[in-house]
């Protein structure tokens, strides 16, 4: 016996069949994929109270969202083998780079206890100066495959925000091998190097904002204040 549907019934099964078919291969790949899943890596701050011979100011500072050399902005681990830039596979930054970088920026140089706050630029909260970031490095070098060295190299802007002056340019540069051809000996390379120029930026900073502060003052207009104030 032959069993004929109608063009329109046959339609309906036809799309009914593909949903579920659908339907079983999107439940696999959530549950069965074989991808792995990149393992995500975080830097740690510089430890708290690391520096102790610079000056202390109560002036707030905010650390400006960094701008990265071409391709270094990415939440991928940079590596360079000769000239060619590449990544590390199956690994990750636990953020991009730029808010990898600039949260331990923050919270390295809050920690020092250098200035009354120090907070991203994008947190909205008035701030007497603002550094400016640019990251020149941040990335492994593989040359001549060798054990990695990781090189990291951050500029910073120092501004008056009173007056959108540009106080002075400061800057640092680190270079720290990992202890052997690992992942982890990588990142804490890269964690090392970092936390190095984070110490670094801190304490110029200090001693610029130190010797500015008279200067800041005059900006506000809190000389002119103290000179009527005495004169009343």
């Amino acid at each position: 016996m032959n069993i004929h549907f109608k063009p329109a019934r046959l339609k309906a099964a036809l799309l009914a069949a593909a949903a579920l078919t659908c339907a079983a291969c999107s439940t696999g790949s959530l549950f069965d994929s074989d991808v792995p899943v990149p393992t995500a890596y975080v830097i740690a701050p510089a430890p708290a109270g690391s520096i102790t011979d610079a000056p202390v100011t109560q002036v707030d500072l905010a650390i400006g969202r960094p701008d990265f050399a071409p391709g270094l902005d990415t939440d991928r681990i940079a590596v360079l083998d000769g000239r060619k830039l590449d990544y590390y596979r199956g690994v990750r930054w636990g953020g991009r780079s730029v808010e990898v970088v600039q949260s331990m920026l923050v919270s390295s140089i809050n920690d020092q206890q250098l200035f009354r706050s120090v907070t991203p630029e994008q947190a909205r909260v008035a701030n007497d100066y603002m550094l400016d970031v640019e990251v020149r490095h941040f990335e492994a070098d593989n040359a001549n495959g060798k054990i990695p060295e990781v090189h990291v190299m951050i500029i910073g802007r120092l501004i008056r925000v009173a007056d959108r002056r540009l106080v002075t340019t400061v800057s640092s540069a680190a270079i720290v091998a990992a202890s052997a051809e690992r992942m982890s000996a990588v990142t804490a390379a890269f964690e090392s190097a970092a936390q190095k120029v984070a110490l670094d930026l801190a304490r110029q900073t200090a001693v610029a904002v130190s010797a500015d502060e008279p200067t800041l003052r005059k900006a506000r207009g809190e000389g002119n204040e103290a000179r009527s104030s005495n004169a009343g």
